[in-house]
């Protein structure tokens, strides 16, 4: 899943490098491709199940007329076998077959003849058999002695009448063997089935022999030879093995462990009796032939479908290909039409990006584009105007900075401190007033700082620390104070003189009613989201509306607390951006200011 995602972002990557023009074809050629893919693959399950179907129906068809014509067959074969059993030659053979087999040369002849007229009347008429052989009660078999026989057949054969005449039965089918007898000129001995049917005397009704008319494989298989073709296959079989086939390969075959048989008989036959099966390589649609307990099989094998598909399918893509080619030439004159007109905006950007503000669009192209030009060209000219309204600004900014600091500055301040230096130069306070000397010069040392406006957590702690010393000296007993600070803060940047307007507004108006017991706390630490620093006193605080006021700038008339905090919050805004600034925070004594600032080691002005 890991390397997909990799891979996927690798993709991605790829793409985006790309131009918009080669994007939109790769993005139109995929559609197209996966399109096609999903027609053709629709129209092929749609034609694959129409095939099957008729494919399922034409099988059952053919089956349905192959066993009414086996039907038709042997309805004959038994007629034929009634008329030979009831004839005078057969009744004749059988009656005194004793006599025919221990009789002279004439009694010999007279069997000839009698077989002969048997032979003549039937399978001289009608080629389907083979040959028509009677047994009587005693083991005796009587022939045609033109063919030639086979011992080891014949004693097969033999076995199969005497359990035949054991048994109840009056007719039979005997099961698939090899015929005991050939032509003379034949290869090899047929494979057959035989219809036998007892006989009885015509005048005392007693069981005198059995008649057997044999009928080979070849002449039943041409019953349904119609329907048999390149990949159709017909065949029955019983007791799991095949006894009748087109193909006499089959014939013998046992069709147990296939798995499609297995298949076929845990199924129930459907309304009319068939059952379909099938494997990798074909169907197999089955139907019971109750006249002989057979099943009749129809194999049709997947490939006859699957070559009318193949067709369609190749017919299809060369279709889709030819498509999609045409369509791909169509889309790149498309997205040629819309992108020369982007790659003209593309290129007067890149110009205006060089410092050409006078550069414009010249696309006279109709419609959306047409007004993107248009409306790109006014922005430039808007931008240009604002480009020069923003240098206008930054001058005033810059100036309004060096107000501020000058404002900060009063002589007020100066002469305060000079005061407070004198008096500890008369009190004979050296120390403290050359200390409060070295106060003064590192606050302005830090003020100053090169001139630079954006300056360390840590230096502008120090700036404040150094005023905090200042003002405790000018109002001595007044307050204390407290600085804490995250050491992984101590490198992030704030604007210059963040501190020294909340601090200057807490001592001249927060303590200004209070003779002691002043506190500010300054205190440095991570928020959720960047850095806070947090100014907190407990002098007199003020109101709602004082506080609402003094950053939305509504206050009447100038106050220089007022403008300090305002100012250090735009000056904050401006510098980190809008999501920055102060929060004035109601306290039940005192006030608490949160600066909110972004955690950056690093700044670019």
């Amino acid at each position: 899943m890991i390397h997909i995602k990799e891979w996927m972002k690798r993709v991605k990557k790829e793409f985006y490098r790309k131009n918009i023009a080669e994007r939109i074809v790769m993005v139109i050629a995929a559609l197209m491709i996966v399109t096609t893919i999903c027609f053709v693959s629709s129209v092929f399950i749609i034609l694959q199940k129409q095939l099957v179907a008729t494919t399922s129906t034409s099988a059952k068809k053919d089956l349905e007329m192959v066993l009414e014509k086996m039907d038709m067959f042997f309805q004959g074969v038994e007629n034929d076998a009634v008329s030979v059993l009831v004839g005078e030659s057969c009744q004749t053979l059988l009656e005194n077959s004793g006599q025919f087999l221990q009789g002279d040369i004439v009694k010999q002849h007279e069997k000839y003849v009698l077989i002969q007229q048997v032979i003549n009347s039937y399978i001289g008429q009608k080629s389907s058999y083979s040959a028509i052989t009677f047994y009587d009660l005693k083991g005796n078999y009587y022939a045609n002695e033109d063919l030639v026989e086979e011992e080891e057949y014949l004693q097969n054969q033999m076995t199969r009448v005497e359990k035949f005449i054991e048994s109840d039965k009056k007719s039979e089918l005997l099961e698939l063997h090899k015929s005991p007898w050939k032509q003379s000129k034949a290869k090899s001995y047929a494979d057959c089935i035989s219809y036998v049917r007892k006989v009885y005397s015509m005048g005392s009704g007693r069981l005198i022999g059995v008649v057997e008319i044999e009928i080979p494989n070849r002449e039943l298989s041409r019953l349904y030879e119609t329907v048999m073709s390149d990949g159709i296959k017909m065949y029955f079989e019983r007791d799991n093995h095949i006894i009748l086939a087109g193909d006499e390969a089959l014939l013998y075959q046992s069709l147990e462990d296939r798995r499609w048989y297995k298949a076929a008989g845990a199924q129930s036959p459907d309304e009319d009796g068939f059952t379909m099966a099938q494997d990798k390589g074909a169907w197999y649609f089955m139907k019971e032939y109750k006249g002989q307990n057979w099943t009749a099989v129809s194999e049709v094998s997947k490939s006859i479908y699957l070559t009318s598909v193949t067709v369609y399918a190749v017919t299809m893509v060369l279709l889709g290909v030819a498509v999609f080619l045409g369509s791909l030439v169509l889309v790149k004159f498309l997205v040629k039409s819309i992108t020369w007109p982007l790659s003209q905006i593309t290129q007067t950007i890149v110009e205006i990006g060089k410092g050409d503000y006078h550069k414009r669009v010249a696309v006279k192209d109709g419609g959306e584009l047409g007004t993107l030009a248009f409306e790109f060209n006014r922005m430039v000219d808007k931008t240009e105007i604002l480009l020069l309204e923003i240098v206008e600004k930054e001058e005033d900014k810059r100036e309004s900075e060096l107000s501020l600091i000058q404002m900060q500055m009063t002589p007020h301040f100066f002469y305060n401190i000079l005061e407070s230096i004198c008096g500890l130069i008369v009190m004979d306070e050296k120390k403290l007033a050359i200390h409060t000397i070295q106060l003064l010069s590192g606050f302005y040392r830090g003020v100053l700082n090169k001139g630079k406006e954006i300056i360390t957590v840590k230096q502008e702690l120090d700036i404040a620390s150094n005023y905090l010393e200042i003002m405790k000296v000018c109002y001595p007993g007044k307050f204390t104070y407290e600085v804490t600070c995250q050491p992984e803060l101590e490198n992030h940047f704030i604007c210059k003189l963040t501190l020294q307007p909340i601090l200057e507004n807490a001592i001249h108006h927060g303590f200004q009613e209070m003779s002691g017991g002043g506190l500010l706390s300054i205190r440095v630490f991570a928020g959720e989201r960047g850095m806070v620093i947090e100014v907190e006193d407990n002098g007199m605080g003020m109101d709602d509306k004082t506080r609402k006021s003094i950053l939305s700038g509504e206050s009447r008339g100038f106050r220089m607390e007022s403008f300090g905090l305002r100012n250090t919050d735009e000056r904050i805004k401006l510098y980190f951006g809008s999501r920055y600034g102060l929060k004035i925070l109601p306290l039940a004594q005192g006030t608490k200011i949160r600066i909110f600032l972004p955690t950056r080691e690093d700044y670019t002005s």
